[in-house]
């Protein structure tokens, strides 16, 4: 089975890859080891209004838009963040998913679901891909998308993330009408945060993201939940998948290029991935296009597809990623202390004035107040 190009993995980021290189004119194949696409993704699906703008969703599946959140401390002081513009859009995931899907296929990608890839190997003039299912792929090169997957990524010759945190999230009734809520300290979850998100007045998504002890961290936001009459009691069912925290070694080699969260292209506060990276992926498209047209996928040529998503977001990465390790250092009370001291002398508002705290782009933010420790508090 010969193709231009083998796409692997079927969330946003590959299946976009693939449509828009079958857009160019490539034949393009996408595998995915799950046998049908997924309805409900362990993903609250929220973008920014930015990522919105650039790459435009339809309206069928935005589930909600948010302009404020409410951010709780561990012992239950409140914080308001609010702009006077819309600054987040919730997607349903596997709406979009499978919207995405459909135009891809109608852009004439061809698709291979419960097809696992176990071994990956460069013949010198193309990518030979086998399956654990006993198939085998030629393709020309071959682009990696399939999340967090140490085993390909080993066998891809790119190394392997080391770091991750577990993403825990389930859809739950709400006792009543609420807006979108955060709920940070360690025993929610260490190094990141809680959510409930709603989707509408009576349905709302409910998750974590956390280093360490995902269970005991979703037993303990599930509870808080219900003593502050959130959600109303029993047990909600939800799912739990690694997200990674780090880069692999390489995101390029010999006719391979990495993309999104298989590269770690994703934000390091909260673990979104969604628009990193589909900007990563234009990078790749690009990328691949042009090499395959000079003949020439050699290592050291896809390099230039690294050098320029470094060049985009590497910053935003390394910057972000010192941003949460400051953050798992604190302790509650450290926690309590910030919250109090945010909550006087109009804090927050003027926080929300600051065009540098944007909604994707915390590194920028991070590396703003580190040059101006007194720009919050000026009047």
């Amino acid at each position: 089975m010969n193709k231009d190009i083998l796409v692997i993995g079927a969330g946003p980021v590959g299946i976009y890859t693939a449509k828009c290189l079958a857009q160019r004119g490539y034949e393009v194949r996408l595998l995915e080891k799950r046998p049908e696409m997924a309805k409900q993704v362990c993903c609250t699906g929220l973008i920014s209004t930015e990522c919105a703008a650039k790459y435009g969703f339809e309206a069928e599946h935005v589930q909600n838009i948010f302009s404020e959140a409410v951010v709780y401390s561990p012992n239950g002081q409140k914080l308001l963040l609010k702009r006077d513009t819309p600054q987040a859009i919730m997607l349903d995931r596997g709406g979009f998913q499978a919207g995405l899907l459909k135009q891809a296929l109608n852009c004439g990608v061809q698709t291979n679901f419960g097809c696992q890839v176990n071994g990956l190997e460069n013949t010198g003039n193309g990518i030979r891909i086998t399956t654990k299912g006993g198939q085998t792929f030629f393709a020309k090169a071959a682009v990696l998308a399939a999340g967090y997957n140490t085993e390909l990524s080993r066998a891809a010759g790119l190394g392997e993330i080391k770091h991750f945190a577990f993403g825990l999230q389930a859809e739950s009734h709400i006792a009543a009408p609420s807006g979108l809520a955060l709920f940070t300290g360690n025993a929610i979850s260490k190094a990141y945060f809680g959510w409930l998100s709603p989707i509408n007045d009576h349905t709302a998504k409910i998750g974590l993201l956390t280093r360490t002890n995902p269970h005991e961290c979703w037993s303990t936001l599930h509870n808080v939940l219900h003593e502050r009459n959130l959600i109303p009691p029993g047990h909600i069912r939800y799912t739990c998948r690694q997200v990674p925290a780090g880069n692999l070694s390489a995101s390029f080699g010999d006719r391979i290029l990495a993309v999104g969260d298989f590269a770690g292209q994703l934000k390091p506060t909260t673990g979104g991935g969604i628009y990193f990276g589909l900007l990563c992926a234009d990078l790749a498209i690009s990328c691949l296009d042009k090499k395959i047209k000079t003949g020439n996928l050699s290592k050291a040529e896809m390099a230039e597809y690294e050098k320029d998503w470094k060049s985009l977001i590497g910053f935003e990465l390394s910057a972000g990623r010192m941003l949460n390790r400051i953050y798992a250092g604190l302790n509650d009370y450290l926690i309590e202390q910030i919250f109090k001291k945010c909550a006087v002398n109009g804090m927050i508002d003027k926080m929300a004035a600051k065009s540098q705290l944007g909604f994707d782009w915390h590194g920028k933010a991070f590396a703003h107040l580190l040059k101006n420790p007194l720009d919050l508090i000026r009047s």
